[in-house]
């Protein structure tokens, strides 16, 4: 039996880094009410709380830049998930940011999210670039930023991971639930137009 707010919104917006999820995930979520899950945040917040030998671990792969062992962060990923969910309607859905990264999340969180709010009220937005583009960005971002996970060497390993843990979790998504699949070559404010447009928000009643 289903359980949860039937009323409560969840979106996935998945990409290569240097895609800008990020930055249309943080327009959506201003725009539509929504919490910014950023997995990434959420990860980097527990290992900067914890010191135990696992959380050590994790640490080091993700400053490597490989991804974080799956059942790890999605164990952390479920309890601020819950924690969203029950929360008296302080927000309207959740956007995940970055999630989920392998075939296992992506299998384990959605049936976990279709429990808690019905697989009618989830979405998959693909912000889809290519690989030039990428790389364009990130080294601009890495001028700008300075982020550690932008250096060469690291995006070259990061966008290997995207490609065979990722990938996978995306076709299954799309085989279980569909994808929206957006135009990531396109200019931000383009790109935020064209998802509105795809959600049927582009004249949004809950804006």
């Amino acid at each position: 039996m289903q359980s949860g707010n039937k009323n409560f919104q969840i979106f996935f917006v998945l990409g290569a880094p240097g895609s800008g999820k990020g930055t249309q995930i943080k327009l959506l979520a201003e725009k539509l009410g929504f919490f910014h899950f950023v997995s990434s945040r959420i990860g980097k917040e527990y290992i900067e709380s914890y010191n135990d030998a696992e959380t050590k671990k994790q640490k080091e792969r993700y400053e490597s830049g490989l991804l974080w062992d799956s059942s790890w962060i999605l164990r952390i990923i479920k309890e601020k998930t819950e924690e969203l969910i029950g929360d008296g309607g302080k927000y309207k859905g959740i956007i995940y940011d970055g999630s989920p990264r392998t075939l296992f999340e992506a299998k384990e969180l959605l049936s976990f999210l279709a429990g808690k709010v019905g697989k009618e009220n989830i979405k998959v937005i693909e912000i889809d670039a290519d690989e030039n583009e990428l790389k364009n960005r990130i080294k601009n971002r890495l001028i700008l930023e300075k982020r550690i996970d932008d250096k060469e060497e690291v995006f070259q390993i990061r966008i290997k991971e995207y490609k065979k843990e990722t990938l996978p979790a995306l076709e299954f998504l799309k085989n279980s639930i569909g994808v929206i699949k957006i135009n990531g070559n396109q200019s931000i404010n383009k790109v935020h137009e064209e998802i509105m447009q795809k959600l049927n928000y582009d004249n949004c009643e809950i804006c």
